[in-house]
This record gives C-alpha cells, structure tokens and sequence, in this order.
C-alpha cells in the first residue's frame, strides 16, 4: 500500500514535470504606444472591424512574436505622438513603438536594436515642375520655396541643418491644401509610409499628383523602439525585443513580415 506521503510527492513531481513543459506564463504586464494619426504599414487600424478599431500592422505583429510566449504580457494604445513621448519618458507607458533617433531621445531613452529603415524623400506636385526639382543638398530647396513636414516628426536624419526653417502642418490631411494654395511647395516625408498613409485617408488620387525624390546624402534611416528609463521592466522589454528581431532577422523573415502588411494596404484600401 502506498504511503500517503510517497503519493503527495509522487504527485508534486507530476505536477512539476508538467508545468515545466508549458510554455512561461506572463507575471507582469506592459504598456506600449503607437501614434494615433497611424503609420502604414507599421501600424494603423483595422477597418474590417465593427467594434472600435484596433491597431495592426508590422509593429504589432513583432510585439507578438515577442512577448507572446514571455514573461511578459502587453497591450498597445494609440496615442498622439507627442503625448506617446511624453509619456514613456515618464514612465506611465513603457514603450514607444517606429521612432527615429535625434540626440534628444538618445538622452531620454533607452533604445532598442533597429528593426526597420526608410528612405528620407522630399514630394511636390508635378504640375508645379514639369520639369522637376532634383537638388545637391536638401536645403536648395528653398530656392524653389517653402518646405512642409508635421509638427513634432523627427526630421534630423534628412540631412538638413538645424537652422532650417520647415513650415509646419499638424496633420498630413492638410497636405493637399497647403501644396495646391501654394502655402508650400515641397513637403518631407519617408518613401515607404506616405502611399499607404495617403490611401488609408483616402487621399490615393492625391497621391498620382506626386512627384517623389530621395533626399541627397541621406541614408535609409533606421527606426526603434523607445523604451521608458522608469519602467521597472526596462531591460526585460529590451532584451525580449531585441532578441526576436535578431532572430527574425537571422530567419530572412522581417522583409517578408512588412511585405504582407504592404500588400494587406494595396488589397483594402
């Protein structure tokens, strides 16, 4: 006859042996934001949904490659930029995701491995320069006229000097505007975002009005995730982030990741 003590360890061993091959139950909980004004293909909402619509794209699927198994549980806001900062540098949310860097942010954050890189362009109508407007330094380009980007983007990996002067609009809904009254001729933007940003506010047509060059001397630009300096969970967010996109990379599977994202844009919006 088994002894009760042989079979309450018989079972505590069971049990043992079988948590242990259940994937890492999460134990805390982070908080991470993106910008509310969207950013296709990184991330932007799901308008397939009825219910209020939730952030997807490329940046959320990589949030879950990362943390869905971890030991860490997340959820995604989409917050005004502006206040998307704010906020993970103090602390309240943990993380900001598709940053690019300025020495301001290298101060205040702490900074994740790149996991992506744009190309810094410049736009115009066509109809304004038939013959179009290619330039040495991005600067010249006031010599043509006034230049348009969106108030509190980072723009410091353009190339440009810090004394240039960028006439500033609070949203790209007002891009059409501003570009056909002639408030601006130019307007600064990353090649691989603006097409799909365009057509998710339904500006596509506006878009084949477009004339689009690289910015001279401009390299891709890398983008990060920035993670708060005050989240308790700072080098855990860190390590697990950073650990999945070299993986992935290592894989060959971030560029298809985005492809799918790309097409996803071209197929419903």
């Amino acid at each position: 006859m088994v002894s009760w003590g042989r079979l309450v360890t018989g079972l505590c061993c069971g049990f043992a042996l079988l948590f242990s091959a259940l994937p890492a139950l999460a134990t805390a909980s982070v908080t991470i934001c993106v910008e509310n004004t969207e950013f296709p293909p990184f991330n932007y909402f799901d308008r397939n949904q009825s219910v209020e619509p939730r952030s997807i794209g490329y940046d959320i699927d990589i949030l879950n490659l990362a943390f869905g198994q971890s030991v860490l549980s997340h959820k995604v806001i989409a917050l005004p930029w502006n206040r998307c900062l704010k906020e993970v540098k103090q602390g309240t949310v943990d993380a900001a995701m598709s940053a690019s860097l300025n020495s301001e942010r290298r101060r205040d954050y702490l900074i994740s491995t790149p996991y992506y890189y744009l190309t810094p362009s410049y736009y115009y109508l066509k109809s304004d320069f038939p013959k179009g407007v290619e330039v040495q330094r991005l600067e010249e380009l006031n010599h043509y006229g006034s230049v348009c980007g969106i108030k509190n983007f980072n723009y410091e990996n353009f190339g440009l000097k810090p004394d240039f002067h960028l006439f500033q609009i609070r949203s790209l809904a007002h891009l059409p505007e501003m570009l056909t009254k002639k408030r601006c001729q130019f307007f600064l933007a990353r090649k691989e975002t603006l097409s799909g940003t365009l057509a998710i506010n339904k500006m596509e047509d506006f878009y084949t009005r477009l004339a689009g060059i690289t910015a001279p001397n401009a390299k891709p630009e890398p983008f990060y995730m920035l993670i708060s300096k005050n989240s308790p969970h700072k080098e855990t967010i860190k390590q697990l982030f950073d650990a999945k996109v070299d993986s992935l990379n290592k894989q060959g599977k971030l560029r298809p990741l985005l492809e799918h994202h790309l097409q996803l844009l071209s197929q419903t919006y």
